[in-house]
């Protein structure tokens, strides 16, 4: 009988008398992988810090973790100082905070390699070239000069896998991989971790809160649930939010927008953004020309693959980062020419909750301190922000730190409601939590929507999830806004960008197999950002010759639909979603 990599056996962590995990029994043989699935602040990422011995000193454990045969907890355990690392491996679940931000990536890879390769320091640069086609980052020799806050998310994702195979471990921990990666670029990472486990003959825990994901990856699942593990399937399936929209689109347009922007152009240079940069040959467009229109009680669906420019766009919308071009009005008024007092007004009529709700809240300030110091004055107690966003008036007291990964997003959100804001953009506020969790913020933004009359921008690039929450949904790839269709029941997209989208999402690729062709045929996603016709037209196969020299304008499909697509009514199908 084949032993056990890993053995887990009656495991329970917890913090004085709060027990997270209340005896878990885990085995993981050699070459499998095992998925765990389970609702946010069930104790899965608990669980994988304590099988690498990485708990806070605030913990408690008891139970025993063998590696091959071998005790490593206990007061008879051998310790993890000769394991981990070499032999047990973990990966962490946000690569934006796993990565030193003053390192280069050779300097992140190249010290692990050579902290398991003692002596051979004159590999380090040739070791670090190889684990980075490993991961299949093309021009290494480039990538490997740059500092984390140059790379996209699936980069930073890639790196973070290369400095944790430069170890060479025979058990690789994933937690969270994919977290707030877009579909197209989470496809890639879920192949490339196929790839490397099959190449290295790996075991790999998978953890995710996607059962979709867990579907798509694992031998064998497991679902954590009140400090527990049971086998079996993981979820029946994710669940999919009942689409509640507060106010029929009718009822919207007679309402006056609060913030309309024109044409509006962002550009930028490696030096920084155009305002603060010289050199016009130098500067590349992220926004390239957006108009849109938030309505009170009116939520505006933004969907792209990484870096196509939601977030700039998102921080362009609140002055954050300087216009190159356009209009921006709010409330009727000039907003890009705000200077001084005006501007600090303007900016909080217009509030946005980040996506790493982890890193933007201050860890070192109390949550009724953060939501105290964001009302500035106003009549909002912080009791009442935390009754309106559901949460316990016990948590005021508590560190960020000290909180779940929906507690901490509802803190967020009341901090964003605390200066009374006439407009809310909501940056992949849900990417990182699970279905049930998921529901629950857009309940809540929902019902916050409808009791403010406040407009919403809800970035994501879960097309599904917006389409269901959104009374318009709008499609953005290098820096251009693609397609505009109205959200809801039947809701038609025809672009073949955001039909590509649609089929790269975790619920389209169940139970299928992305062969290594796909993957090559995929990677590099994101279309030709330097192009003057449409974006995607160097990876479309309908495109034709006019797409490649000028961009198409946004035309009318249908009643509320606009597409730039020029053969959108010839060869390409709808995908109709019925909820």
């Amino acid at each position: 009988m084949i032993e056990p990599l890993l053995r887990v056996e009656k495991l329970k962590v917890g913090f004085g008398e709060n027990w997270i995990l209340k005896g878990v029994d885990l085995d993981v043989f050699p070459g499998e992988t095992v998925a765990m699935s389970g609702p946010s602040g069930c104790g899965k990422s608990l669980m994988a810090r304590a099988l690498c011995g990485l708990l806070p000193t605030s913990a408690c454990m008891e139970g025993h973790i063998s590696w091959k045969g071998q005790l490593l907890s206990g007061r008879e355990g051998h310790g993890w100082g000769k394991v981990r690392g070499s032999q047990l491996n973990l990966m962490l679940q946000e690569p934006a905070t796993s990565l030193n931000p003053v390192l280069r990536v050779a300097q992140q890879i190249g010290e692990t390699w050579l902290l398991h390769h003692p002596g051979q320091k004159s590999r380090v640069h040739e070791e670090t070239l190889r684990l980075l086609d490993e991961v299949r980052i093309a021009d290494a020799e480039n990538v490997a000069k740059q500092y984390p806050h140059q790379l996209s998310g699936g980069m930073k994702q890639r790196v973070l896998l290369a400095a944790a195979l430069a170890c060479e471990p025979e058990l690789l921990i994933a937690d969270e991989p994919t977290t707030a990666l877009d579909p197209t670029v989470q496809r890639e990472i879920l192949a490339l971790l196929r790839e490397v486990r099959h190449n290295r003959q790996m075991a790999m825990i998978f953890i995710s809160h996607d059962p979709h994901l867990v579907a798509l990856l694992a031998n064998r699942s497991c679902v954590m649930s009140q400090g527990l593990i049971s086998s079996g399937p993981t979820v029946a399936d994710a669940m999919k939010p009942s689409q509640v929209l507060p106010f029929s689109p009718a009822e919207i347009q007679k309402n006056s927008p609060v913030l309309v922007a024109r044409n509006l152009v962002v550009k930028y240079s490696p030096q920084g953004w155009s305002g603060f940069s010289s050199g016009a040959n130098q500067t590349m467009t992220a926004v390239a020309g957006v108009d849109l229109e938030l309505r009170p009680s009116m939520a505006v669906g933004l969907a792209g693959e990484s870096g196509c420019g939601k977030t700039t766009l998102a921080k362009a919308l609140v002055r954050q980062v300087p216009v190159s071009s356009g209009t921006l009005l709010l409330n009727g008024s000039d907003f890009l020419a705000a200077r001084g007092q005006d501007l600090r007004m303007g900016r909080r009529q217009g509030q946005l909750v980040f996506q790493d709700h982890g890193a933007s809240l201050n860890p070192r300030q109390r949550v009724g301190d953060i939501l105290e110091e964001a009302s500035g004055g106003t009549m909002n107690p912080v009791q009442d922000l935390m009754a309106e966003v559901d949460l316990s008036s016990d948590l005021v007291h508590r560190f960020p730190g000290q909180l779940s990964g929906g507690q901490r997003q509802r803190v967020a959100l009341a901090r964003a409601l605390a200066p009374e804001p006439a407009f809310l953009i909501a940056d992949e506020v849900t990417s990182a939590l699970d279905p049930v969790a998921c529901q629950r913020i857009m309940l809540l933004l929902s019902r916050i929507m409808k009791r403010r009359s406040l407009a919403v921008l809800q970035i994501s690039h879960d097309l599904d999830l917006l389409q269901r929450w959104c009374h318009q949904v709008q499609v953005m790839l290098g820096g251009v806004i693609l397609e505009i269709y109205p959200g809801g029941k039947g809701a038609a997209a025809r672009h073949p960008y955001t039909l590509n989208l649609y089929a790269s999402m975790p619920v389209a690729l169940r139970g299928q197999e992305t062969s290594q062709q796909e993957e090559e045929k995929d990677t590099g996603m994101q279309g030709d950002l330097k192009s003057q016709g449409c974006p995607w037209a160097h990876s479309c196969k309908h495109a034709i010759s006019t797409c490649y020299k000028v961009l198409p304008p946004l035309a009318l499909v249908a009643g509320g639909h606009l597409s730039r697509c020029p053969v959108v009514e010839g060869s390409v199908s709808s995908t109709f979603i019925d909820t």
